[in-house]
């Protein structure tokens, strides 16, 4: 037990994660966005999606230096994709404040724009299971 003399401990900071780290994770949640994107249903249990994440999170781990955990490999997805979004945006909206010309903003990495393709194909094909309220 620290004393009053002494400082508390320092939490320990994780490593970044790397490109290919990064990749793998896109990569790997593409390869299960059927199950990953899906609302829970008789078909998709807490279970089947759990399992999904861990095989994600395994895809991460057979690139990485660092064992990562199920939890840290969501997390870091649902923020990384959330970062992506906020940046499509500033950069669109630098668009049509250019009228076309050409934009301050910074481009998307090689990163980014993978998970860009994949924010784009859930905005495009909407969440399955939900339909159109125009169509009822």
């Amino acid at each position: 037990m620290a004393t009053a003399t002494e400082p508390p401990a320092k939490r320990s900071r994780r490593a970044n994660f790397s490109d290919e780290e990064m990749m793998a994770m896109i990569l790997g949640w593409q390869d299960r966005q059927d199950v990953l994107r899906e609302r829970f249903s008789q078909n998709i249990t807490a279970e089947r999606k759990k399992k999904a994440w861990e095989d994600v999170t395994t895809e991460v781990n057979s690139v990485s230096r660092i064992l990562r955990g199920t939890e840290e490999v969501k997390k870091k997805f649902v923020d990384f994709k959330s970062v992506v979004k906020k940046k499509m945006s500033i950069i669109r909206q630098e668009q049509e404040k250019t009228s076309g010309g050409t934009s301050e903003a910074k481009a998307l990495t090689h990163i980014e724009e993978a998970m860009a393709q994949v924010i784009k194909e859930i905005q495009v094909s909407g969440i399955p299971g939900l339909q159109d309220p125009g169509s009822m």
